[in-house]
């Protein structure tokens, strides 16, 4: 699939998850949502357009083609996965980890992200039943602790 820059990327997403809210999407819905001027809505909308990912005629709603349905889907995907990783595993705030997500969604790779959703199902298999280490894990994260993981140690490499 064709390569968008981050800033497309943000906007073909916020026109998803409006979407999924809404019947219809506006371009003010989009600038709401992105807290961005409407020039840099109507701007985002032809590139998007050229590429055959929106539809959207001059004052009109705007629409996903099929092409830009899944592109969008599969960055709100990464978005949501990524975000409950920071949060559930790594303990990390949930603002911080938005603005983590959003960065990051745009430039991990598939492989490393399928392995983060293998990770997430390993530990939602049994949620009764963390695992030690992660309890350590987290406790380390948030400094309730001062001890380190034996196989870590300060200074060292992971």
């Amino acid at each position: 699939m064709e390569k968008l820059s981050q800033s497309l990327e943000d906007y073909l997403e916020a026109i998803f998850v409006v979407s999924q809210k809404k019947k219809v999407v506006r371009v003010k819905d989009v600038v709401q949502m992105m807290n961005v001027k409407t020039a840099s809505v109507i701007g985002a909308l032809r590139k998007l357009a050229q590429k055959g990912y929106v539809e959207h005629e001059h004052y009109g709603y705007i629409e996903l083609t099929p092409k830009g349905t899944k592109k969008a889907t599969r960055i709100y995907e990464k978005h949501k996965v990524l975000l409950r990783f920071l949060t559930d595993f790594l303990n990390v705030d949930q603002r911080v980890a938005e603005k983590d997500a959003c960065l990051i969604e745009h430039f991990i790779s598939d492989e490393t992200f399928e392995k983060i959703i293998k990770l997430l199902r390993l530990l939602e298999a049994e949620p009764d039943k963390i695992p030690i280490w992660l309890k350590g894990l987290r406790n380390y994260m948030d400094g309730r602790t001062g001890e380190t993981s034996p196989a870590v140690k300060p200074g060292a490499a992971a």
